[in-house]
Formats: structure tokens, sequence, C-alpha cells
């Protein structure tokens, strides 16, 4: 009876001396913070030879450049963010894609809460005004384009309606082989003008569309703790566990 009360105070300060160990640990762990953007990529590739080249791929290979990690270290203007970025330092950002989605969780984890925020919003800002400025580019080339038509269609417009007026004015048997002729061209040429018309509508209406595209943050950045242990209770569950563990294992041995 005394060596089972002896092996039970033996288990009971195992699992004691388990648990304040873990209470320890679960205290003098370095506590990390982690920011996270829910961001939405509304760009596609489009057609007219003109790419917006900000679909999904794209822009996780343009995070990880390092012009681009260059320009959000000098807009956060705060100390810490370029040991962030650098990839051979530490893997603190982390950029997944939301399934079937042109959604991405962009997550950066830093030593405080703000130096993990303001990395986060740079990130965000920066994309935005990568995408902004590809924008602007293509929504110029469009608008060129429809502008060429537009004077080509006025060149075409004024050469039928000249056209027709010099049919209107012969009248003599020796015109009809002429005036034939030319009805043949103002018809090729209204068929031209209906086809630059249809281009101008199209891209008027793919123009209109860009404006809907773009980067856009969903929701505020969350900031939270990021620890190695994250729950207490667990780890004081476990480490009572393994202690009372080991404490069996040593009164095994003794015997």
């Amino acid at each position: 009876m005394f060596n089972l009360q002896h092996s039970t105070k033996i288990y009971l300060a195992g699992a004691v001396l388990g648990l304040l160990f873990s209470v320890l640990l679960y205290a003098i762990q370095p506590v990390r913070w982690e920011a996270q953007a829910l961001v939405l990529n509304r760009n596609s590739n489009t057609s007219y030879d003109v790419d917006v080249n900000d679909a999904i791929p794209i822009v996780l290979a343009r995070l990880k450049s390092s012009s681009f990690r260059l320009a959000v270290t000098k807009r956060a203007k705060t100390d810490g963010v370029a040991d962030i970025l650098d990839e051979d330092k530490c893997a603190c950002l982390i950029v997944k894609q939301i399934k079937n989605s042109g959604a991405l969780n962009i997550s950066v984890v830093g030593r405080t809460p703000e130096l993990a925020k303001v990395t986060v919003e740079a990130i965000v800002e920066e994309l935005k005004d990568n995408n902004s400025a590809m924008l602007d580019y293509y929504i110029s080339r469009i608008n060129y384009r429809i502008s060429v038509l537009n004077r080509d269609m006025e060149t075409t417009s004024r050469s039928i309606d000249l056209l027709t007026g010099r049919i209107n004015t012969r009248q003599d048997k020796a015109g009809e082989t002429e005036s034939l002729s030319k009805l043949i061209l103002i018809k090729d040429m209204q068929a031209n003008l209906e086809k630059k018309r249809e281009q101008s509508i199209d891209l008027q209406e793919h123009l209109d569309s860009l404006y809907n595209r773009g980067i856009e943050l969903i929701e505020p950045v969350f900031v939270k703790e990021k620890r190695f242990i994250h729950s207490l209770w667990r780890v004081c569950l476990f480490g009572a566990l393994l202690g009372a563990f080991f404490s069996v294992l040593w009164v095994q041995w003794k015997r």
C-alpha cells in the first residue's frame, strides 16, 4: 500500500512538473504578429491585341519579383519591411489563391503588429498602383484605335457622299458605265464602313469593361497573434500527460 501511495505521488509530481514546464514554455515563446489582407483581382486577359496582364499567375509572379518588393519597401518607409520581404531571411510573406475565384489572401508575419500591418498595406497599395498604371496604358491604346477608326469612317463617309453626288449629276448614257462601277465601289465602301463601325462599337464596349477591373481590398487588414503554440490549455494537458508518462517510466525503471 505504501508503494502504491508513493508511486501515485510520483505520478502526480510528474504531471505537475509537466504542467508547469508547459506553462513556462507557452509564456517564454516568441510572439509574432500576422497581418492578413483579402484582395480581389478583377482583371483577365482581353482581346484586340490588348492584354490586361494582371491575371492571378501574373500577380503571383509580381509579388515574388525583387523590383516589386523593393517598391513596397520604399512605399512602407518602415524599418524591418525589407527583412520581412527577403525570402532568404524568412518565409514571412505568404500568398494563397482562394479556390475557384480571383481572390488572394496575402499574409505577412512581423515582430510587431504595426510592422506586419504596414507591410501588408504597402503590398496592397503597390498592387493597386501597378494595376492602375497598366490599365491607363491599355485604355489609352484602345482610345487611340477608336479614334483611328472614327477618322477612317469619316473619310469613307465623305468619299461615299462624293461618289453619290457625281452619279446623280451624270445623266448621259456615256456615264452609265462609269456610274455602274462607282455604284459597285460605293457598295464595297459601305460594307467596309459598317465593318469599322462594328469594330468601334466593340472596342468601346471593351473599353467600358476595363473601368470595372482592378485590385480591390475586400476586407480591412486583420492583425492577429501568431504563436508556435496556439492553445494554452492544450499544451498544459499535453505537458501534464507527458510528465505523468515519464514518471511512470521512472517508477518502472526504479523497480
